[in-house]
């Protein structure tokens, strides 16, 4: 028991990076868990989410609300960013909140159990959200984690690799779910859940793993032997706790207060508006509207995916040259080109314009989400980077919510009216992506006149 206890403290209490290799080895450690999260959160949503809700009674509606509300969660972390910021050693936490995810994969069991469908129902909703408010949680803590191991210098080319490794992984086992959900379609429906809910188990075990052998920078407060405070030594020294102050509302004026964090916070809520008022209507505008096959869509969207993981390294090593906000504002011109392709698209021209319209968004992706990732880390404020990155995360998931709630019922008004109007058809998603590419217009000269400018004052 004693040598267990002293193993346990070893791995989640002093795990301390004593050189560049414990450095180069936790951030290895990092991509495995990260892909495996990845992973995971791809076979316990989307398709395979929805078919196992359909499963057990849920209509159309209530499964697509349920899915959508899911990004509610992040809210949560307004409420135990404190508490998380307040701990001297994360890595125990972060490691119980990703264990928390063997939920995802215990849902898929639920239809197996001889119980009502309001029963299961109850069972699917309370796992699922269980899972994703603990994730939520989690996810400041983890990101401050791994900027501490990235030195500034090399994060594009760091996170680009871990990108593409981490695209790679989750689109090749999304394939292989597929065919096994294929397989077992009708009377076999409850093996291929089960089968889908294993590999979500084998992956929550090894982000746990990856992420337990990884090191933790952060360090505690050091007494005069040079040992850190925690456990035991409280005790001994109880003069040299640290008193914290303040509460929820103290900590978000105090956020606001800085004017880098107003600008993280405008570009991400900028960001989030172009995305969620035109991208999640574009795979049904493919199926209903422009009439293409659903193997066509799955093809076209898995050679994008290997172009995006062929440039994503490229586009890293640029990020570190040139800078983040530079590369970021031109990998969004090719978001930006996407929109207009796909607002174009009519069923006698769908096949040209939506692969032009995925070879566009799949060489703006290479650098979208790391480029914005990497421009918060370098407006946030080092010391309080969890906490910011809690509030960041935390309204900007229910401002994402709204966006897409409002671009929901735009939608469903201009389809309505659209449908009566004479000559030419026109499609209400034409518009929802006009109005996604006018927004990441309005991002484009946002990062360039106020994120760069910033850059520039910065190095003079």
């Amino acid at each position: 028991m004693h040598w267990f206890l002293g193993r346990f403290r070893r791995i989640y209490f002093m795990a301390l990076p004593e050189n560049e290799a414990d450095y180069e080895k936790s951030r290895r450690r990092y991509i495995v868990g990260d892909a495996a999260a990845q992973t995971i959160a791809q076979l316990a949503g989307g398709t395979f989410l929805v078919s196992l809700m359909l499963s057990v009674g849920f209509s159309d509606a209530q499964a697509g609300v349920l899915t959508s509300v899911a990004s509610l969660a992040a809210i949560f972390q307004l409420f135990t960013m404190r508490k998380v910021s307040h701990l001297h050693k994360r890595k125990l936490f972060v490691c119980l909140m990703t264990l928390q995810k063997l939920y995802l994969a215990l849902i898929f069991f639920i239809p197996l159990l001889p119980v009502s469908d309001s029963t299961c129902q109850l069972l699917v909703i309370t796992g699922y959200f269980v899972a994703q408010i603990c994730a939520q949680i989690g996810t400041p803590a983890t990101q401050d984690w791994i900027a501490s191991l990235v030195p500034t210098r090399l994060r594009g080319n760091y996170f680009s690799r871990k990108d593409a490794v981490c695209v790679f992984v989750t689109v090749t086992m999304m394939l292989l779910s597929g065919m096994i959900m294929d397989a077992t379609a009708g009377e076999r429906q409850h093996a291929g859940f089960m089968l889908n809910g294993s590999m979500i188990l084998i992956l929550v075990i090894l982000n746990a793993w990856a992420f337990s052998c990884m090191k933790e920078p952060r360090q505690g407060r050091i007494n005069n032997e040079g040992k850190e405070i925690h456990g035991k030594l409280k005790y001994k020294y109880p003069r040299e706790e640290v008193s914290h102050s303040g509460n929820l509302i103290a900590e978000m004026i105090e956020a606001f207060g800085k004017a880098d964090f107003r600008m993280a916070f405008t570009l991400t809520l900028l960001w989030q508006t172009s995305f969620y008022c035109a991208s999640p209507f574009n795979t049904s505008y493919q199926l209903v509207e422009l009439k293409m096959p659903f193997t066509f869509i799955m093809v076209i969207g898995f050679l994008g995916n290997m172009l995006r993981i062929a440039i994503t390294p490229l586009m890293g090593k640029m990020g570190d040259k040139h800078g983040m906000a530079f590369l970021y504002k031109y990998s969004l011109i090719g978001i930006f080109l996407y929109h207009i392709f796909f607002a174009l698209a009519t069923p006698s021209n769908a096949y040209p314009m939506v692969i032009l319209g995925t070879v566009f968004s799949a060489l703006g992706w290479s650098f979208a989400g790391i480029g914005l990732f990497g421009v918060q880390l370098e407006l946030l404020d080092e010391g309080k980077r969890d906490v910011q990155l809690s509030v960041l995360s935390a309204l900007s998931g229910v401002y994402g919510f709204l966006v897409s709630f409002v671009s929901g019922c735009l939608l469903d008004f201009l389809q309505q009216t659209l449908a009566t109007l004479p000559g030419e058809r026109l499609y209400a998603q034409q518009f929802t992506n006009i109005l996604g590419a006018w927004f990441l217009l309005v991002t484009i000269l946002y990062l360039k006149c106020r994120v760069q400018k910033r850059e520039r004052l910065i190095e003079r």
